[in-house]
């Protein structure tokens, strides 16, 4: 609506119809975010992490994180891409059937949040990692850096060899993303908690 255009309205009213407006668009991104969230629990039914616990926990905290740094009109999308975002590459869940239920933009986002084992295999996982990062769009940047915190959480408890290839790979990836990209003030807040995690593995 464009309230510019209701000049006889009172001001009372407007602002009536303004918070009704913004109400209507808070349920709908929670409902969203619900389906989203639906729909990758019952994907990754019976998954569990390789540090224990349901996998389903792991897409909750990175959208956790996608919650907690980034600002933005398009939140809805991308807490729906980060709930499913590992939904392609781990389950029969395909980028037709994430179209068909959520729309181009967040199955997109979850698309390129994929990985291709093949080229993974071909260059090394570090490298593949972060060349990938460096050429994401920065969306789903977010997204794969919020993955990459959540993954930073535990590597306290994690194996020693484990804690330092995965610190070395995160490294190497921050540092190319530094070098060759411009990143915003929200991937730079999550660079940041990421580094303070990892900085005695590196």
């Amino acid at each position: 609506m464009d309230y510019r255009t209701k000049k006889n309205l009172s001001g009372a009213v407007l602002m009536k119809r303004f918070k009704t407006h913004i109400n209507e668009e808070t349920e709908t991104l929670n409902e969203s975010a619900l389906t989203a969230l639906r729909v990758a629990t019952k994907a990754h039914s019976g998954q569990t992490r390789k540090s224990g616990g349901q996998y389903i926990e792991h897409p909750k905290e990175v959208a956790r994180f996608v919650k907690k740094f980034k600002k933005s009109n398009n939140l809805s999308a991308l807490v729906q891409a980060a709930y499913l975002h590992d939904t392609i590459e781990d389950t029969d869940t395909t980028y037709a059937d994430l179209v068909k239920q959520f729309g181009a933009l967040v199955a997109d986002m979850v698309k390129e949040l994929t990985t291709d084992k093949q080229a993974s295999d071909a260059i090394g996982k570090g490298e593949y990692i972060a060349n990938k990062m460096a050429k994401m769009s920065s969306w789903s940047l977010v997204i794969k850096l919020a993955d990459r915190l959540a993954n930073v959480q535990d590597i306290d408890t994690r194996p020693a060899d484990f804690q330092k290839k995965y610190a070395a790979q995160t490294a190497l990836a921050i540092k190319r993303l530094r070098s060759d990209r411009y990143l915003s003030k929200t991937h730079n807040k999550i660079i940041t908690a990421i580094e303070k995690k990892i900085k005695e593995y590196v």
